[in-house]
Order: C-alpha cells, then structure tokens, then sequence
C-alpha cells in the first residue's frame, strides 16, 4: 500500500510539522502582539471613557442640586412675598380681583408640575381658598 510506506510517511510528517511550526511562529510574533495591542488599547478607551462620563455625570449632580437649592430658595422668596402681600390685601381690604390671581397661580403651578420634580413640588405650600379670615 503506498499510504503507508515509510519514505512517503515520514517526508510528510516532516513537512506537516515544519509548516505548522512555521504557522505557529509567524502568529505568535507577528499577529499576537497586534492583537493584543488592539485588546489593550481598546479597554484603555474603555476606561477612559467611563472616568469622563464619571465627571460628567458627577458635575450634573451637582448643577442640578445647585439649580435645586437656588430654585427652593426662590420660591421660599416668592411664597413670602405672597403671603404679606395677600396678608396686606386681606387686612386693607381693598378690592381685588381673586379670579385673575387665582389663574395665575394656577398657572405658575401648572408648568412647575410639568417641568419640575416632586421633591421641588412638595416646599409650596398652597392653601385653600375656602378658609377666609375674618377680622
């Protein structure tokens, strides 16, 4: 059988590993490296990336905490202000039109619904306006 015969089966075997030995080399000197390279530049990407989103992220939070303390702050401003101010009317009693004041607070209430958080919500204090005060 000519498969088997030795002088054909060990110049192919010699060759067989001489190739791969070959394969072997050129891949792990060459394209190794390269590879992982690329790996190793790509997770410093990786790495990067998630630090400046870090900081984003971190100096939002403190944007908007400072938007919020400052937003708080106003409308502590505005809610005393409308407080004495209809403290005043009421005592002076002079002729006021509550329609048009109760619209407007209606609807500075209204867009602070709609384009603020609860937590901003829940420092108005709204009082009703069935209790009247009586001199």
């Amino acid at each position: 059988m000519p498969q088997l015969d030795r002088i054909i089966v060990f110049s192919q075997i010699f060759w067989l590993v001489l190739i791969f030995s070959i394969f072997y080399a050129i891949l792990t000197h060459y394209f190794l490296p390269k590879f992982l390279k690329s790996l190793k530049i790509r997770r410093q990407v990786i790495d990067l990336n998630a630090k400046e989103i870090l900081k984003k992220t971190e100096g939002t939070l403190n944007k908007q905490n400072l938007l919020i303390k400052i937003l708080v702050k106003n409308l502590e401003i505005t809610s005393n202000l409308l407080v004495n101010y209809f403290g005043q009317l009421v005592k002076n009693k002079r002729g006021v039109d509550t329609l048009m004041i109760d619209q407007k607070i209606g609807f500075v209430i209204l867009n602070t619904i709609k384009f603020c958080d609860f937590k901003l919500l829940d420092s108005i204090f709204v009082y009703p306006k069935s209790l009247k005060s009586k001199d």
